[in-house]
């Protein structure tokens, strides 16, 4: 008896380690969205940000699908676009064309803008890891994340 009550206790221990201190456990609310954002990985020299508001009038959601609008500041240029927020219990979202100024910078901060433009655009899933880290999945690698800290 004794040593079924020590296996059910080892297990559940077991259990409780299995969620890693270090994995991050993923906020699902789509309200914590909302607010300036920083660009911090991919780690670069040009200040890149992201805003994000709800794009609704009403604020509300049609059919559960929230209108998200994205703009901000890349390296160069400033931008614009609308995300569909799919499934806020995944963080499926669907990222529309983006619109920019068309200013031109050097050959380093135009290839920045580039791959920040396409890995945004891509974005299909998004992550909050806390309610001040945002990470954006383009792919399934690390170097399709961009990862985003919370100004406000």
């Amino acid at each position: 008896m004794k040593t079924g009550i020590l296996a059910v206790l080892i297990t559940m221990v077991c259990l409780a380690c299995e969620q890693a201190p270090n994995s991050p456990s993923t906020i699902t609310d789509p309200q914590l969205l909302v607010g300036d954002w920083r660009l911090i990985k991919p780690v670069s020299s040009f200040k890149t940000t992201l805003s994000v508001g709800i794009d609704q009038p009403s604020g509300g959601t049609i059919s559960g699908i929230y209108s998200l609008k994205f703009t901000g500041d890349a390296a160069v240029n400033t931008y614009v676009t609308t995300a569909l927020l799919v499934n806020s219990a995944t963080g499926s979202i669907d990222v529309k064309a983006i619109s920019t100024t068309k200013m031109a910078g050097s050959p380093d901060a135009m290839l920045f803008e580039q791959n920040y433009y396409t890995k945004l655009k891509a974005a299909t899933r998004y992550e909050l890891t806390s309610p001040n880290t945002l990470r954006l999945y383009s792919g399934s690698s690390t170097s399709d994340v961009l990862i985003f800290e919370k100004l406000n």
